[in-house]
This record gives C-alpha cells, structure tokens and sequence, in this order.
C-alpha cells in the first residue's frame, strides 16, 4: 500500500468513526435530537441543581445525584434565559467532567462563566436515557450566599439537632443537608426536608435520600463532622449553603468520661491577631509530659462560662510558641465565645480557666511604646502604659533572645518589670531561673495586659540591646 492510500484508508477510518461516536462533540447536535433517537419515551427523573461557588461570579457548581450503574453523563445548556426551558432543542451538551462530591453520591459540574442561562443534566441507565429538571443559572443577579450560620443543639450525644433560616429568601421550596466526616471527606448521610430543621436520624420530617440503600452509621463521639445544607429554590438555584463542623461530645461529658482522674487547673489566655477581627490566638501554659490536648468553645457570650454543657469540642490546630514554654491554637472566626484548654498528664486532667474571646469588642491593641533603661548593667528595666482599654488586672512579660528562644517569663500587677528582680512579680512561667544577659546583645521583649476575663486587651513587643 502506498503512504497515499494509506492516509486516506486512516482519514476514512477517523471520519466514520467520528460520525458515528455518540458524543454530540464531534456530532453537533441538541438535546431534543438526542431525546428523539433515545429508545424510551419515559426520560426518568433526575434531581439536580446549581450554586455559585463562595465569593465567585464567575464558577457555578451544578450538583445531581446519580444512580447507581449510571453512564455517560452529560451536561447540557440553553444559550440564555430568553428562551422555553422546555424546548429541548434550546440545548446544546457543553463538554464538562462531572467530579464526585461525599463519596461520589452526589456529582457535579464545575462551570465556569458568568452568563446566565438555563442547563440540565443527562445520563444513561441500564440502556435508557434519563433527564433532569431545567435549572437557571443565576450566579450574576443572585449568587449563593455561604454562610456557617446554623444552630445545632444535642438531644443526646450523638444525634445532633440543626435548624437554620431562610436569611430573608422567600423562594426555597426544598433543603439539601449532608453529614461527612471532615478527617477523610466521607459520606455520612444526605436527606431532603421541606423543614429548616433536621435531626440525625431522625426521618419524621424526611422528603427523600440520597443513600436510599444504605442506613447510616452512627456518629462517633470526638470525631469532627462537616454540616452542609443547600437551600433549593423552585428554578432550582442554590439561595443558600452552610457550612459547619461538628463535634458530638461536650466538655462536661469529656470531664465525666474521665472521673477516676485527678483534676487541676490551667493556665489560658486569648489575643486577636494583629490588625485582625477574625484571627484569634489562645495561649496556654504547657508542660513537658502533656498529651491529649483539646480545644473547646461556648456558641456565644452570652451563656454560663462555669457550665461545661456549653462547651462543644473544635479541632483547631496548635503550635509550640516562645521556645515550648507556651502553645497557642490559631482560630479563625468573627464571632465572639467563651473557650477553654484541656490537657492530660498522666493521671491528671488540666482543665483551663474561661477565656472571653473578644476579637469584636475588644480587638488586642499590638504597640511597640515602652521604655527601657538600664539602672543596672545586663539587668534592663521596662516600663509602660495601658492602651485603649483600661481593663488590664496583670501582665505578662516574656523575655527571648534574638534566635527566638525562652528566657523568662514573668506576672506582675505593675507596669513595671526589671529583669533578675522578683520583688514585684506574683508568679512565672519559667521553672528555671532565666539566663543572664549578654553585653550588646540583641533581645526581645513582650508584654501583654490581661483582663480578668484572660482576653490581651494589650500586646506590646520591642526589641532591645542590652547595655
């Protein structure tokens, strides 16, 4: 065979193969002629909507539930709105991967753009061809609102109650609310309601599932779980998503699980972050031998800090501070709390004083304004005054050299600290007695005013040469 009769023989192979590949790419073709070859007349029914993606007007999820043994998956869209949603030949398939979202028992189609138009969802299931309902796509006039506002209350331990609002939306007709495990992203549950309430598990209120096959399992104390729910609106659009963790097993019942321990008292403390209403910092004092330890937060101000049951688990992350002799968790979040630390050394469970967060109400003032002289050589004297808030009760005072490394940690009442002079210091985070200092080095020093609620109504930090 000649290389002539060779690429022709090739290019009549590719051509009939792409006439007869049903994949309406290379065959351009609308959904109503799709329809009209399929063999059934009955196009199932497929439940599917769409959502902005958070803070997006350019990315729109499109979320469906497949069946099981489903195939060929199609996404198809109407060129606008102006146009009959029910007119299938207004729809062309647009070449989009459907991702798997909870373990693949929902799927859904990352579409980017910010045309508003109306699209569907295809697939194929056991020869037949099955269709979803018209969606609007309205991610430029109304984008969904992402929002961690929800209330979930615990009957018992392990069947949480959630209950929402409509944020001032009128049209949702149907909820969406999802549990998964936030470890490793697993499905736990999914249930419709036409009720801004759901309980696990209780079915009284239930529309439908999306684990029709499968009963769930039960939750498990002092895991972290993920609360989503979708509120649906009659076109199908997503008006709102929440999101929020979970932890089902409260303080009080922590402390009750370990009743044959001995129980003391820790040390914590809360500063905002620098310039920052949402990023929060809580310290606590830490002690070589310590494990087991957890981090747990009241909903609000407003309830009773000395009442465990008010106090629900939140796996935030931690880390050695000021060379190990504090730890501190970084949370990020608007809203103001009680919380308090807990920690385990051997037969003994630590158990923090109430710490107000108070990010809003009082956002930690972080200066540099003190004054440092040396009455003595090596031995730096530091005073300074209050900021904002004339709330400060002590102050603690933090010594480091220029690697960042612990020297000394110091309490007093006054605004006034001398370094190696104790005549006014109520108590220390060192065991040890601090270092001297070294003649023109460089060091750091860090105050912090502290209310009797243990919030740092003030942070100050500067660095010195000593003389």
């Amino acid at each position: 065979m000649t290389i002539k009769n060779f690429l022709i023989t090739v290019f009549i192979s590719l051509f009939l193969s792409s006439c007869t590949e049903d994949n309406d790419i290379t065959v351009p073709r609308n959904l109503q002629e799709y329809i009209d070859v399929s063999t059934n007349t009955d196009l199932g029914d497929v439940f599917a909507y769409a959502a902005s993606a958070s803070g997006s007007t350019t990315l729109t999820y499109v979320y469906f539930a497949p069946e099981e043994r489903a195939t060929d998956i199609r996404y198809y869209e109407a060129d606008s709105l102006n146009v009959d949603q029910l007119d299938f030949s207004n729809y062309r398939r647009q070449n989009l991967t459907a991702t798997n979202v909870f373990d693949g028992k929902l799927k859904r189609f990352s579409r980017s753009g910010s045309e508003e138009n109306w699209c569907l969802v295809t697939y194929m299931l056991d020869g037949e061809l099955h269709k979803s309902n018209p969606i609007r796509l309205k991610i430029e006039t109304n984008p969904t609102s992402w929002t961690d506002e929800v209330t979930i209350e615990f009957p018992t331990t392990l069947n949480p109650k959630f209950t929402w609002s409509d944020f001032g939306v009128s049209d949702n007709v149907i909820y969406f609310e999802a549990i998964s495990e936030v470890d490793d992203d697993s499905f736990v549950s999914g249930v419709y309601t036409l009720d801004k309430t759901f309980q696990y598990f209780d079915t009284a209120n239930v529309e439908s599932y999306i684990d029709v096959s499968e009963s769930p399992d039960d939750l498990v104390e002092d895991t972290e779980y993920l609360f989503t729910m979708m509120a649906i609106s009659d076109d199908y659009w997503v008006n709102t998503v929440i999101e929020e963790t979970f932890v089902p097993r409260n303080l009080e019942e922590y402390v009750t699980l370990n009743d044959t321990k001995t129980i003391e008292k820790a040390f914590a403390f809360a500063a905002s972050s620098s310039g920052s209403q949402s990023l929060s910092y809580i310290y606590y004092d830490f002690f070589t031998g310590s494990s087991a330890m957890r981090y747990y937060e009241t909903d609000n101000t407003l309830v009773d800090e000395n009442d465990f049951s008010n106090y629900r688990r939140k796996m935030l992350t931690d880390e050695a501070v000021y060379g190990g002799e504090l730890r501190r968790y970084s949370r990020t979040d608007d809203a103001e709390s009680w919380c308090i630390i807990t920690y385990v050394i051997d037969e003994t469970l630590h158990i923090s004083n109430p710490v107000k967060i108070k990010n809003q109400t009082r956002p930690t003032e972080w200066l540099t304004d003190l004054e440092i002289t040396f009455p003595e050589t090596l031995l730096p004297n530091f005073t300074w005054t209050d900021g904002t808030y004339l709330e400060n009760v002590e102050y603690l005072e933090i010594i480091t050299d220029s690697d960042s490394n612990f020297l000394s940690g110091t309490f007093t009442e006054d605004k006034m600290f001398q370094y190696y002079d104790t005549s006014n210091v109520t108590s220390e985070i060192n065991t040890e007695a601090p270092e001297a200092l070294i003649l023109n080095e460089d060091y750091k020093i860090t105050v912090m005013g502290l209310s009797d609620d243990h919030w740092v109504n003030l942070m100050i930090q500067e660095t010195f040469t000593v003389e």
